[in-house]
């Protein structure tokens, strides 16, 4: 059992666990928070805490907190601007005949709390708090005009806070009782999602998943017999689908279609509800007479963890959520080590156990290392079978009994413990990025390009450049329980929507799904399931090879949108592009053109990562007729057309790239002036209609480029060879990048080539 939270050295909380509520309450005191009900994700509200002291009082010094979760994106709290968002006022009332204290209030966005990270701190700067005196602290205070305080956005079923007392501002700080009936909703809906299985055998049986969300990404829940459901395959006349009844799953609110493969082809499925203007299309289905010897399966290694780690929700919501809402069919919890006593650990085996539904979905057990960048960073631990031990970098509690594993803080240690283990890692960029200069290459298998903290491609090119071997993944890393089907809110802790991983497994069983991750057979997406297939010499993705002769690749891919680029990599240098979409014609004497934007403003987590790029676009002698936003991931993204002639928007990137495209009337002498927080410059719609423009702006790659915008009619669906006749190095290796108009993207793992 948990004693204490904390890091060593910093704040710890003592949960007294001894305590009845009653006693609690009557040694600390206790706390009202008003309004107390269900608040709809991302809303601006006045919360009022009224805190009365118990017997516990707090002379001059003493302190209190109000403190949640890291999840929790809350905006910041502050007393200067009473117009501004997140103005707090706080206002002592005396029980007695004493003057009222004197109380000064500090908001820390990362405070010394831990996991309770986020608080607000209220010290006595003169008199005395004694018992029955009150606090009332409203946050988001709007009686003076500010915005208020802007809730969570994320569906949450029990929104909770702490609160502390430290009473001789010691450092040692004791929990007063809950605050209970909080809660947070979603919106109305705003986008509609269609999920369906990448592969099918004629006369078996799958599911299709409907899933409706609102601005922020969380599942709505919506009347889902107004909505329609049909068939688009390529050819209109063959059906190749049969629709049985649909079943509408109420936590998370989701509904499944079950479908039977009737035909071989390729389909896609459209989801439609006329009377809300909402609409989709799910990934393409390819249908066989006979399966494989390989199926493709989707899955989330990386999902990111719950309340057991630094997230929020049981391990069981967390794999609810991946299997029916975001149709995950394998995963891995993957908290935080030193949250994670020995309690929780048997937490985590036996849900990770009671999950595992083989040809259904399939869970593996898993951790993450977490130790510094410094002394290794994150790593995520995969276990092949049921694990009593738990190698932990560190430990963030104080156990009754605590666990006699001794820690392992060093990567050195660790791997050095695990070598022999039968576990697989992956590497990866997260709260602590992972040092490669500590390498196991017999576990660790696997390497990160993409997650909610960002595309970090340079992760993967460092780790090629250093000749290791691995396949190439990508996950959620979230901390919201919306594991396969994560966005970043207004991105206080993260950038971007989550990616998946594909595998080619012999079936959907732990031993299927690791034999196909343990070859490296396996392909990562921006969360887009595109389909896509890579060899080389007949030999997958993954494979490790001797040279003969020109190696000839193959790439066959099937996109959820128009195919703009294919890439073929030799180690980290392009040998081939082959460029799918043409530039959009000009219809009426408009032309189309695309602004776009990308990169990383630096190596790291997803704070240090983010590129801002808000900024506006105005034309002299031109007018736009049309401005369309391209891959905007934020609830707070906007694109604003704020004349005939201007443009503004708000817009991060963090390795992805975003942008805008624009229908424009003009002529050879209209100029566009493009100004952001990364870089400004002028050019002529003419010039860039005939030559695309390339603009440095800083950073890790941060670039603008303009030209015209891709044709729509662009093919989905290519099969592409490439033979390599060039003088080739002892050691390299081959991978494919594919990237949408929609600026969606996928990374093939590598096939590795020894020439010897």
């Amino acid at each position: 059992m948990i004693i204490a939270s904390g890091q060593p050295g910093r704040s710890m909380v003592w949960h007294d666990v001894g305590l009845c509520p009653a006693e609690r309450r009557k040694r600390f005191g206790h706390v009202v928070c008003s309004p107390r009900r269900k608040f709809v994700a991302g809303e601006w509200i006045t919360l009022r805490f009224t805190i009365t002291i118990g017997n516990t009082e707090l002379p001059e010094g003493g302190r209190l907190a109000l403190a949640w979760t890291w999840p929790l994106d809350w905006t910041e709290l502050q007393a200067r601007d009473c117009a501004a968002a997140g103005f707090t006022t706080v206002l002592v009332e005396s029980a007695g005949h004493h003057e009222a204290a004197h109380v000064e209030f500090q908001f820390f966005p990362q405070g010394s709390f831990d996991p309770w990270q986020h608080h607000l701190e209220l010290t006595v700067s003169k008199g005395r708090l004694h018992e029955g005196d009150t606090l009332v602290v409203s946050c988001g205070d709007q009686s003076g005009g500010s915005q208020g305080w802007r809730v969570p956005t994320f569906r949450l079923k029990e929104l909770e806070f702490v609160t502390l007392i430290d009473p001789e501002r010691s450092d040692n700080w004791h929990r007063l009782p809950a605050i209970e009936g909080l809660s947070i909703g979603s919106g109305p809906p705003e986008r509609l999602v269609a999920l369906a299985p990448s592969e099918g055998v004629v006369a078996e049986s799958a599911t299709v998943i409907l899933r409706a969300e609102d601005r922020w990404g969380n599942a709505c829940k919506l009347d889902w017999q107004q909505c329609g459901i049909a068939e688009l395959g390529e050819d209109p006349g063959n059906s190749l689908l049969a629709f049985g009844e649909s079943v509408a799953i109420q936590e998370p609110p989701v509904v499944h279609i079950p479908v039977r493969f009737t035909a071989p082809g390729s389909t896609k499925v459209e989801a439609r509800f006329n009377n809300l203007d909402l609409k989709a299309l799910s990934n393409p289905i390819r249908i066989r007479s006979k399966p494989l010897r390989w199926q493709c399966f989707w899955g989330d290694l990386h999902s990111g963890q719950g309340e057991v780690g630094c997230g929020v929700g049981s391990v069981a919501n967390h794999f609810t959520y991946a299997r029916d809402a975001a149709g995950i069919q394998f995963i891995s919890h993957q908290g935080n080590d030193h949250y994670v006593s020995r309690d929780l650990w048997d937490v985590v085996r036996r849900e990770t156990e009671a999950f595992y539904e083989p040809e259904q979905f399939v869970t593996f057990l898993g951790c993450e290392w977490s130790a510094m960048t410094s002394a290794g960073g994150d790593r995520n631990v995969f276990y092949q079978q049921d694990e009593t031990r738990l190698r932990r970098s560190g430990r963030f509690f104080l156990e009754d009994e605590p666990d006699p594993e001794p820690d392992l803080v060093t990567a050195q240690s660790f791997l050095d413990a695990l070598s022999q283990e039968p576990v697989l890692i992956n590497m990866h960029v997260g709260g602590r990025p992972t040092n490669l200069d500590w390498h196991a290459p017999e576990i660790e298998q696997l390497a990160e390009v993409h997650s909610t903290h960002g595309t970090s491609e340079w992760f993967i090119k460092d780790a090629l450049s250093r000749g290791y071997r691995f396949g190439i993944t990508a996950g959620t890393d979230g901390i919201t329980g919306r594991p396969g089907a994560c966005q970043p809110g207004w991105r206080q802790n993260r950038n971007v929507r989550n990616g998946l991983t594909a595998v080619y497994a012999s079936d959907l069983t732990r031993d299927g799904i690791w034999e196909a991750i343990l070859a490296r057979r396996c392909y990562a997406t921006s969360g887009e399931r595109i389909g896509l297939w890579f060899e080389v010499n007949g030999q997958p993705m993954g494979s490790i090879c001797a040279a003969a002769g020109a190696p000839e690749a193959t790439i066959e891919v099937a996109g959820t949108a128009p195919l703009e680029t294919v890439e073929l990599l030799r180690n980290n240098v392009e040998i081939r592009q082959w460029r799918l979409a043409g530039p959009s014609p000009t219809i009426e004497g408009r032309n189309r053109i695309r602004l776009l934007w990308q990169g990383t403003a630096q190596r790291g987590t997803a704070r240090a990562q983010r590129a801002i790029w808000g900024g506006s676009l105005c034309l002299a002698g031109g007018r736009i007729h049309t401005a369309e936003a391209l891959n905007f991931q934020g609830g707070d993204d906007y694109l604003h057309q704020t004349d005939t002639n201007r443009i503004a928007w708000q817009n991060a990137t963090a390795g992805n790239r975003a942008g805008v495209v624009l229908e424009i009337e003009g002529n050879a002498a209209t100029k566009c002036e493009f100004e952001s927080a990364q870089t400004s410059f002028s050019f002529l719609l003419a010039q860039v209609l005939s030559t695309p423009l390339a603009i440095a702006a800083g950073g890790m790659d941060c670039q603008v480029s303009v030209g015209p915008a891709p044709d729509e009619t662009a093919p989905s669906r290519v099969s592409l060879r490439h033979s390599d006749h060039t003088v080739l190095p002892e050691k390299f290796a081959y991978w494919v990048r594919v990237t949408q108009i929609d600026q969606a993207q996928a990374w093939s793992s590598p096939v590795f080539f020894d020439n010897e």
